[in-house]
């Protein structure tokens, strides 16, 4: 037993054996050792409990450090991407300011349209709803059957 089990056995034992006054010598040394018993148990108990819950704050705190960091590494995530976003609006504010001074020069060298205005084309060409096609077939009458007598009516002439 160790030294913390043993000091709460005799804190114990002090408190539990003086209720026992009135036994015969032989009757007292089964109870003594019967309450060392049970305390010894209790002892046990006891230390096993404040080890489980030392782990469980160790589990939780733990649990807490997890969180954290994948909340931390969600915010750089997001950050990372919100100045990639930053960056690329920038390249293309500078793209669109050199366009418009190429603009206000006009040069005497063939320019290509910009990624902007095919984008535009593209969504134009898009929009533009195509025609219905018209069927090119000759269509066929199949009332009109000159081998086939008609009954009833004669044939006008």
């Amino acid at each position: 037993m160790s030294e913390a089990k043993k000091l709460l056995v005799d804190v114990l034992s002090t408190v539990v054996l003086p209720k026992l006054k009135g036994l015969n010598e032989k009757n007292a040394k089964k109870m003594v050792h019967a309450s060392h018993k049970a305390l010894a148990e209790i002892a046990k108990k006891y230390h096993k409990l404040l080890d489980e819950q030392a782990e469980d704050a160790a589990k939780e705190k733990a649990k807490q450090a997890k969180i954290a960091k994948k909340t931390s590494e969600k915010e750089a995530k997001k950050n990372s991407k919100l100045a990639k976003r930053q960056a690329e609006s920038k390249q293309l504010a500078l793209l669109l300011a050199k366009e418009n001074k190429e603009v206000a020069k006009p040069s005497k060298s063939v320019r290509k349209p910009s990624k902007k205005a095919a984008v535009t084309t593209k969504s134009a060409a898009k929009a533009v709803k195509p025609v219905a096609k018209t069927s090119t077939k000759a269509s066929v009458k199949t009332s009109v059957n000159p081998a086939v007598k008609r009954r009833g009516r004669a044939p006008k002439a």
